[in-house]
């Protein structure tokens, strides 16, 4: 006849159980500091500002523009998903000129400030524009500015389609105050971190799904 033995198996049950929630938290741990991903700072032909998080992104350009890091600001020129018409309706500035006057208010001279012309939708397509224009330009060297958890998609992207012919400095602005290590104590951080690995998977898998719904 078998002897059981409960108290033994409910112990390795909860070692088990144990087990796995504390590799879940390191996993949780290692996540948020995996996405910051940063290089030493070297000396450029132009900084590129990412759209979003305005103004904290430029910033940190205008800071590095101010430190001789590189002679020239490249803004993008974002997609928007409000209608031209309601914009006229109610005198509102394309998102482009907004960050155009930030820029100057901080003391960035119009000559150092370049527009990019073509319309993008997404991180993908701001930087092909900016590699488009900097190759076209001779420039040898990017800083390219974004949020701390959007870095790693950043440098992804460009080390994977533009890093060989035209070497970028990935940068995260010290104005978007982050905790890596704590990331899922606050939804904001939440929201930012989920937001990036799905949109690293979207990168892996061939980006497939449209940023903007077309059928509007």
């Amino acid at each position: 006849m078998k002897t059981r033995h409960p108290r033994r198996f409910l112990v390795v049950l909860a070692l088990c159980v144990l087990a796995l929630v504390v590799g879940d938290l390191l996993v949780a741990r290692a996540v948020g500091p995996w996405l910051v991903a940063v290089d030493p700072l070297v000396k450029s032909d132009a900084i590129l500002v990412l759209d979003g998080k305005t103004p904290h992104r430029e910033l940190e350009a205008v800071m590095l523009f101010r430190a001789a890091w590189a002679p020239r600001i490249i803004i993008s020129h974002p997609r928007s998903d409000l209608a031209e018409e309601v914009r006229r309706e109610f005198e509102l500035a394309p998102p482009q000129e907004g960050i155009v006057r930030l820029l100057r208010g901080a003391g960035v001279p119009q000559t150092a400030v370049v527009r990019l012309d073509r319309i993008v939708d997404n991180t993908l397509q701001e930087l092909e524009a900016a590699f488009d224009y900097a190759r076209g330009q001779g420039f040898r060297r990017l800083i390219i500015i974004s949020s701390p958890y959007h870095t790693r998609r950043v440098r992804l992207i460009w080390r994977t389609r533009f890093e060989r012919e035209l070497p970028a400095v990935i940068r995260a602005t010290r104005y978007e105050v982050v905790d890596p290590t704590r990331w899922w104590r606050s939804r904001r951080s939440i929201e930012d971190v989920t937001h990036e690995i799905a949109a690293i998977a979207h990168f892996w898998l061939g980006s497939p799904i449209p940023t903007f719904d077309r059928g509007r």
